[in-house]
């Protein structure tokens, strides 16, 4: 069974350029994105499921991810001298 894959509102904020998550709370509550309400310090938040979201939004999802888990950066394997 393939677990569903949630990402936190303010994560996409910042992937979309946003200065807050207004615009995604008011989003989530007009049913444009599948969500689930979280506990947070101090409140509650939301998470998007990842398949909810707009594909170019969870393409650059994916190439951050990219980033941060690579052991060597990409560009480093693209300008590094070959023997």
């Amino acid at each position: 069974m393939m677990t569903e894959k949630y990402i936190n509102i303010n994560k996409i904020a910042e992937i979309k350029g946003l200065t807050s998550n207004r615009s995604l709370r008011l989003a989530i509550q007009k049913g444009k994105y599948i969500a689930r309400e979280v506990k947070v310090f101090g409140g509650t938040s939301y998470e998007i499921l990842y398949s909810s979201l707009e594909p170019e939004i969870q393409d650059r999802l994916d190439e951050e991810k990219l980033k941060t888990t690579s052991l060597v950066p990409i560009l480093w394997i693209l300008i590094w001298p070959m023997n």
